[in-house]
């Protein structure tokens, strides 16, 4: 299996230092609307319920092979009457013509010595695959919270682009108006005015597909939470935080195997085939089971609890496997194959784990210069609007230069917005490839296969 700290090295640091996020990562991000919606998923979510369902099963398989382990006892009794023949050649009165009652009950022990470890075997594969099923919840419920807190600052970003949309609409008609009223004073030819009444529907059209957009991530929002289109209804606008700097653990290459729910998850899937393993090999030994029984039996229901009903027996069984046509060694072979297949679906959950990680960083660093960029663009952009404004008021320009620099704000507006719109969705990648506060509790030992 590939080691985390050797594939991460020393890529993957950061001043100030971090912290893993904790188990409730989501609230970092400031909004109590997306708290309750985390809230209503984690409650209603038939996803996550399904996936708990999951893990209760493998519990269940975990006990069974639990008590495949353990001597069974039983309890067998019957009864019930029998008439036998009188003509099988002995003397009448020999064989008794009336009907016979008669009875059993006894208790039966069995016990496999499990020499060669088959069934312990077994009960280890069972535990981490149980083990297993219950990380996988919490990769469901990772993943859940995921994807409600990006469709949840994807609305967001679509209420900050429809106030910008709302403006260039309105910058649209000022413009359409404009050209108009210059065309009855013989300024603008009809040309322009197409031109701008143009502009003017693609800037209504632009609103219209916002709107429509929204509605839909509303319906998706109440989708994730496990409920219908009304609840989209009242999902108000966001208004979330600011996002957060760029801040990594110090021991992020060590501890991430612990970290991850499916780093985890696919370690003691490992496991578990190379359990399976020792399973297909006792297959080639022999098994030796204990069996007793004690209890009474008797004709005549009468006589069931006399002492002289009493029965009993104990002894050993033997099986031991001398031809099964290769069986035993293809089950070997498919075992193996299993856990070599395991293996690598672990080490390419590492390798994926890790660029999502390196990802995430990158994002975050290039985000913090392109919104300083940005940032500088919007300033000099009201700068120019504003000197624009006083040319129009003072007489010196014509409104066209002012409608201009307001569509010049208005796209350097929509750049930044973009970019924090951007940076929060970098803050939840980072805090979902962190493990979103899961930590492991299993021990980190992988079993060695020779």
């Amino acid at each position: 299996m590939r080691d985390p700290a050797i594939l991460a090295a020393n890529g993957l640091t950061t001043t100030p230092e971090g912290a893993f996020p904790s188990d409730r990562w989501w609230a970092m991000l400031g909004d109590d609307q997306l708290d309750q919606l985390v809230g209503e998923a984690l409650r209603d979510s038939p996803d996550l319920a399904a996936a708990r369902a999951r893990a209760r099963g493998s519990a269940a398989f975990q006990d069974q092979a639990r008590a495949a382990t353990l001597p069974s006892l039983g309890l067998e009794a019957s009864a019930g009457g029998t008439r036998i023949s009188q003509n099988q050649g002995f003397p009448p009165g020999l064989i008794p013509g009336d009907l016979l009652s008669q009875g059993r009950i006894a208790a039966v022990a069995d016990f496999d010595l499990d020499l060669w470890g088959r069934k312990r075997a077994a009960l280890s594969a069972a535990t981490s695959a149980a083990r297993a099923a219950e990380v996988d919840a919490a990769q469901a419920r990772l993943l859940l919270v995921s994807a409600i807190a990006s469709t949840y600052f994807d609305l967001d970003a679509l209420f900050q682009r429809r106030d910008l949309a709302r403006a260039a609409l309105e910058n649209a008609e000022r413009e359409a108006a404009l050209a108009q009223a210059r065309q009855l004073r013989g300024l603008d030819n009809a040309g322009a005015v197409s031109q701008a009444e143009g502009q003017e529907a693609r800037a209504k059209g632009d609103l219209a597909a916002i709107d429509e957009a929204i509605a839909l991530n509303r319906n998706a929002l109440a989708a994730l939470v496990g409920a219908g289109p009304e609840r989209a209804t009242t999902i108000d606008r966001p208004q979330p935080a600011a996002a957060h700097g760029l801040a990594l653990p110090a021991n992020l290459p060590l501890d991430l195997a612990g970290r991850r729910p499916d780093i985890v998850s696919a370690r003691l899937r490992a496991e578990s085939a190379a359990a399976r393993i020792g399973v297909a090999r006792a297959a080639f030994y022999p098994d030796i089971n204990l069996t007793a029984l004690i209890g009474l039996q008797a004709i005549g229901l009468d006589n069931l609890f006399n002492d002289s009903s009493l029965i009993g027996n104990a002894g050993s069984a033997l099986r031991l496997p001398l031809f099964d046509g290769g069986a035993a060694r293809a089950g070997y072979r498919a075992a193996r194959a299993d856990y070599d297949e395991a293996v690598s679906t672990y080490n390419a959950t590492v390798i994926a784990a890790i660029r999502q990680i390196a990802d995430a960083v990158a994002t975050k660093r290039s985000l913090a210069e392109q919104i300083a960029s940005a940032t500088s663009g919007v300033t000099a952009a009201e700068a120019q609007l504003a000197v624009a404004r006083q040319r129009y008021e003072a007489g010196i320009a014509d409104a066209r230069a002012l409608l201009a620099a307001e569509r010049a704000m208005i796209g350097a507006r929509a750049t930044l917005a973009a970019l924090h719109s951007r940076d929060h969705q970098a803050d939840i990648a980072l805090a979902a490839a962190l493990g979103g506060g899961f930590a492991d509790t299993t021990s980190r030992n992988s079993k060695a296969i020779r």
